[in-house]
């Protein structure tokens, strides 16, 4: 959905081009808009699908290959196997602490930019038509206050985790490998 200005003069200011639609955006409109960037914002910044989906896979792989050293002396992999596992271990509490900590000031972001969203909402309820009508930047800010911070502060957790997921999961493998290798 494409937005334009569908016209400069003075009434005109709210009014919104949607590729072949020419409609002017009402009170009801802007609130219904702001209100789902609040609960957006609400939602990104209790969401920890992440920690869930995103890690929990290396997690259990770290967790399995641990279990080949509970075996009988004998049946073993090597101690140097042991070892880099335990530096792999310290490196993923490390992930796991330095990425909750950045997910932290990605929650603060979203609940401080919901507040704001929620003071926008009671200036639209108070003011509404006029002020829609009146300043059609205004309408363009909200929207995209509304619609942008959420997901962008999500994609951005989200590639920073995979990113630097994929390099410890790539270690883990190759221990695993290595490990199942060595008790053949």
């Amino acid at each position: 959905m494409f937005l334009a200005p569908a016209g400069l003069c003075r009434g005109c200011m709210s009014r919104i081009a949607i590729v072949g639609w020419d409609t002017e955006m009402k009170y009801g409109d802007l609130s219904s808009i702001v209100q789902l960037g609040v609960g957006l914002n609400v939602g990104t910044a209790l969401l920890q699908l992440y920690g869930e989906f995103g890690v929990a896979p290396l997690g259990r792989k770290i967790a399995r290959t641990r279990t080949l050293f509970h075996l009988p002396e004998s049946e073993r992999p090597p101690q140097d196997i042991e070892e880099e596992l335990d530096r792999l271990e310290s490196r993923y509490e490390l992930f796991k602490i330095d990425f909750f900590n950045q997910y932290r000031w990605f929650v603060m972001l979203n609940l401080m930019i919901s507040a704001f969203l929620s003071i926008i909402l009671v200036f639209i309820a108070v003011y509404s038509d006029e002020l829609i009508q009146a300043n059609y930047w205004f309408v363009i800010i909200a929207i995209a206050g509304s619609l942008l911070p959420a997901p962008v502060t999500l994609g951005v957790l989200y590639i920073d985790g995979q990113k630097r997921v994929k390099d410890l999961e790539a270690v883990a493998e190759n221990i695993e490998y290595r490990a199942l290798q060595a008790i053949g």
